[in-house]
């Protein structure tokens, strides 16, 4: 169910504005939909505060790795843009593994919903997540744990 949503103020009718005519120059998005889009409170939210979202990377640090397939080390990390959430290939260490991008994205959900309500991002719940290799214990082979955290740049 879709929330009612409150007027935007002169400043947030400007910032919705100008990512709506970013959205329509990148992806071509029809006017309807971006309406659509910005109808969810968190859509408003991550738009609204984008300038506070761009201030950190989001880090997924390798905590503990035992036979991973992928070769992925302790110390290692993925590095992401917060929004829009990129894996920063360059500035990243960690080999590329699809069975543990899935897993750290879940969490930054949590930090982006702290970086906008003007929290602590790193106080929040569910800061590691395990990839989806569960080990010679359950039929697979490797088990990788991460951190996930934000980190501040700006």
């Amino acid at each position: 169910m879709i929330e009612k949503i409150k007027p935007f103020t002169p400043e947030e009718q400007q910032i919705i504005e100008e990512t709506k005519k970013f959205m329509k120059q990148r992806h071509g998005i029809t006017d309807e939909d971006f309406e659509k889009h910005i109808s969810y409170p968190i859509n408003r939210k991550l738009i609204l505060h984008k300038k506070e979202l761009d201030k950190y990377r989001i880090i997924a640090e390798v905590t503990e790795s035992k036979y991973c397939g992928a070769g992925c080390k302790v110390g290692q990390k993925y590095v992401f843009q917060s929004i829009p959430n990129l894996l920063l290939v360059n500035e990243s260490d960690c080999p590329l593994c699809i069975k543990a991008l899935g897993p750290v994205s879940e969490l930054m959900h949590g930090l982006w919903e702290r970086i906008v309500e003007g929290l602590e991002p790193n106080e929040g719940m569910g800061q590691y997540a395990r990839c989806l290799d569960m080990g010679l214990k359950y039929g697979g082979l490797g088990s990788v744990a991460f951190r996930v955290y934000a980190q501040k740049i700006a």
